[in-house]
């Protein structure tokens, strides 16, 4: 089975805050990209569901959920334990999640899940969501599909592009171009090993040193800084 590769930060208010010291920056291992699950509650409504990936928790971490989640159902916790581990994961209300962390398999199950809404009728029906939701348990929950490598913003379908992954992946070439370089203290302090970082991912312009000697006079007046 593949190991899925969501993560998710919750908003401020949520019920797990007592227990989220227990996660590496609060981030929370889901099993799916979006909330696949729904349930209909007792009044009728639709419920969309994220779940918990159970197997990328450690058992302090799957115990304090299920302690959570009893304590706000008055449930026993070991009843609630059993149920998690009979469907794959805890689940948690869709209200509660702030923003999302992926990998590989995230972004290609979010391109299906996009391409289901661009393909399915409109609103989407109960069966054809069924199928999509079938098909992302044969092959992604219950299969081994290995998603698409990423290694550029190329890689990712233009939908799900966002200006702060374009960021996210340009600094990823600088670290890695800064990490090549065998670069000493002094050049990361002067500046020379991000200059080099920005020629190499920025090759349409070119980037230099500027030596205190190469200011114009009229732009750098030393008497100026102390006025």
């Amino acid at each position: 089975m593949t190991k899925h590769d969501t993560w998710v930060k919750l908003k401020p208010g949520n019920p797990y805050e007592p227990i989220l010291d227990l996660f590496p920056d609060g981030m929370i291992p889901m099993r799916d990209p979006f909330p696949l699950e729904r349930v209909t509650a007792v009044d009728g409504e639709q419920v969309v569901l994220w779940i918990v990936d159970l197997e990328r928790l450690g058992s302090i971490q799957a115990n304090a959920i299920a302690e959570i989640i009893a304590h706000h159902h008055g449930a026993d916790p070991n009843v609630v334990a059993a149920e998690a581990t009979a469907a794959g994961g805890f689940s948690m209300k869709h209200e509660w999640v702030d923003f999302m962390l992926c990998g590989p398999e995230g972004f290609q199950r979010q391109k299906e899940l996009a391409d289901f809404f661009e393909t399915a009728p409109q609103p989407p029906s109960a069966r054809a969501y069924r199928e999509f939701y079938n098909s992302q348990h044969e092959r992604w929950i219950e299969g081994e599909e290995v998603p698409p490598p990423i290694n550029s913003i190329e890689d990712v379908d233009p939908r799900l592009r966002t200006p702060e992954l374009e960021r996210a992946f340009k600094m990823r070439k600088v670290e890695s171009a800064m990490a090549n370089g065998n670069y000493s203290v002094l050049d990361v302090l002067t500046g020379r090993a991000m200059v080099d970082s920005l020629n190499i991912i920025d090759p349409e312009n070119s980037y230099s040193l500027v030596g205190y000697d190469e200011f114009d006079e009229d732009e750098f007046n030393e008497d100026e800084i102390y006025e």
